[in-house]
């Protein structure tokens, strides 16, 4: 990968990250289209199965993106990718936390946390569609995802046991 085009990596990852509302994982779909449906860095299979050993490894779970970045250009690849998506989260919390002091910007702040709020979850959508549109029954996963979303904005039940409950009931259909 060309120094360029290393450096567009970092520019997208990094204007990525000022968005990253609902975490790293709500981006994945940009993601995809930029990595593999853009420029074709990576297949579709590679980009599933960076996000499969992230979330298998112990850590962070955002850690597909080093993944994918290494699978791309290896170190420099890694470092692009990661440095792009983690540095806005290092600066912006010592810019907001200085700004909020300011009374003005308390408004904007209220104003932001309702109108990312629907952005977050249309962003959340989109990736779990990503995850299962080629798969051999995209609409038996996208049951579960929407059964998943009811049970968990209906219930209290604790999101690890639907996660785990849409994973098992995933492994026993036939794909």
């Amino acid at each position: 990968m060309s120094a360029q085009a290393l450096l567009a990596l970092f520019a997208h990852f990094l204007s990525l990250s000022v968005f990253a509302t609902g975490g790293g994982m709500a981006l994945a779909s940009d993601m995809h289209r930029y990595v593999v449906d853009e420029h074709g860095y990576l297949t579709h299979t590679q980009f599933v199965n960076s996000i499969a050993l992230a979330q298998a490894a112990p850590g962070p779970n955002i850690l597909f993106v080093t993944v994918m970045g290494w699978q791309m250009a290896g170190l420099t690849g890694a470092l692009a990718t990661t440095l792009g998506l983690s540095l806005p989260a290092l600066v912006f919390p010592v810019l907001v936390s200085r700004a909020s002091r300011l009374a003005t910007f308390h408004r904007l702040i209220q104003a932001l946390q309702r109108g990312l709020g629907p952005l977050a979850l249309g962003l959340m959508g989109a990736t779990g569609y990503l995850l299962v549109r080629q798969a051999p029954g995209p609409w038996l996963g996208l049951a579960i995802i929407a059964v998943s979303v009811a049970v968990l904005t209906l219930t209290r039940l604790p999101p690890v046991l639907v996660i785990f409950a849409a994973g098992a009931v995933g492994a026993l259909l036939p794909w």
